[in-house]
């Protein structure tokens, strides 16, 4: 039988009742609130869930639905996400037509065969972390392939819940690969290299090396206030926005960058000595292997006059050691971006944890220094390479750290 509970039977449902200081006698006494079960079968009625299209979940779900879908893995299909289809297409024509089967592994893995199916474009829906009876990475196995899909439809999370809690589908025990809040994570994002066996992305190693005690999802998805959504009483939960420096660029909003790395600095005597220390427990940049930051130094003068920066114009030239980030060589040894590449040539990033100095020589009459670090998401030599003019080619800019003498 289908429940139809009034909206404010509903609302009382999925809130923990408070205290109150009056005592309501036997004939005001509010009604018990209702079941989450009840509100869930309320909830459910009308709906056919569809386990690769997430809007099929956001009556019950409605917060981690509304996150998701400002998500990178909702638009991790090439038809969302501009970047991705620059590459894949690069990578197609130089490498074979096997090379959209290979990036689907982690870009569509609910469906790698059909690249243009609905599964397919839906991205790394919720079917993909909760359909999962467990994650195998062991022996390099990597993305789709580390995913044992779970029987029946069964749905699983962090938390034990017990079969026949929802109306719609099978729920169990928590999921140890997202309860520790790396496992699933680094089945995509831990290790990759190019064909002639040079890393391109290394966020795995990194993490193990720098033996920080957070989890992926310490950062990547915080803990927020307010439930997932009406059928839970829990008064937090973990923002499904998977918040990374992609939010930065596409909605403006604060995020990772700006806690990712501290900058400070002091003078010694006509030297600017820049200290940048990366808070994340992974290099930084890392991820996708044309990702940079830059620390530019501008000298001023009492009255604010600029008298000069330590780069004008070919960074890697002028201040080598301001730049973060890797360099390949293809086999003439020509500057190659990394699928392609014969040879890392270049790791200049800070590594998980790392404090590192900088240091640059100002003029003279310099009074104070800004410190700004600019992080690009597509590298210029990238963008140019690739012929991509997207808003990743534009830095985010972090605030400025100001020092004066």
């Amino acid at each position: 039988m289908r429940l139809h509970l009034p909206l404010a039977l509903l609302v009382a449902g999925c809130q923990t009742p408070t205290s109150s200081t009056t005592t309501a006698s036997p004939t005001n006494k509010p009604p018990p609130p209702a079941n989450v079960n009840d509100v869930a079968l309320a909830l459910a009625e009308g709906v056919t869930l569809d386990p690769d299209d997430p809007s099929t979940c956001q009556r019950c779900h409605a917060a981690v639905v509304a996150e998701f879908e400002e998500s990178l893995h909702r638009r991790a299909h090439h038809s969302s996400d501009p970047l991705y289809a620059t590459m894949r297409t690069m990578r197609t024509v130089k490498q074979g037509d096997h090379i959209p089967g290979q990036c689907a592994n982690c870009h569509n893995p609910r469906d790698t065969t059909d690249h243009e199916s609905k599964a397919a474009r839906a991205g790394v829906t919720c079917a993909t972390c909760h359909q999962l009876e467990g994650v195998h990475a062991d022996g390099g196995v990597k993305g789709v392939a580390a995913l044992q899909v779970g029987p029946g439809g069964l749905f699983r999370g962090p938390h034990d819940i017990g079969n026949g809690t929802s109306p719609l589908h099978a729920n169990g025990p928590k999921l140890p690969a997202l309860v520790d809040g790396s496992t699933l994570c680094l089945a995509c994002h831990g290790e990759e290299a190019n064909a002639a066996g040079v890393a391109t992305c290394t966020t795995g190693p990194e993490y193990v090396a720098s033996k920080d005690t957070r989890s992926c999802t310490s950062c990547h998805m915080p803990e927020v206030n307010g439930p997932s959504g009406p059928v839970t009483l829990r008064t937090t939960h973990r923002s499904h926005r998977f918040v990374g420096p992609h939010q930065q660029h596409r909605l403006g909003d604060g995020g990772v960058l700006d806690e990712a790395v501290k900058v400070t600095g002091r003078f010694e005597g006509d030297t600017v000595v820049a200290t940048l220390e990366n808070t994340s427990p992974h290099g930084f940049p890392t991820g996708f292997p044309a990702r940079m930051a830059l620390l530019e130094v501008r000298a001023l003068d009492a009255s604010g006059k600029e008298l000069g920066k330590n780069v004008t114009a070919d960074p890697m030239k002028e201040h080598p050691e301001a730049v973060f980030n890797r360099g390949y060589v293809d086999a003439e040894g020509k500057p190659s971006l990394a699928p392609f590449a014969a040879k890392q040539v270049r790791d200049n990033r800070l590594g998980g944890g790392e404090k590192r100095e900088l240091k640059w020589k100002a003029p003279a009459q310099t009074a104070r220094a800004e410190l700004r670090l600019k992080f690009f998401l597509v590298a210029p030599f990238a963008a140019k390479t690739m012929e991509y003019t997207g808003p990743e080619t534009k830095p985010v800019v972090l605030a400025p750290v100001v020092v004066s003498r």
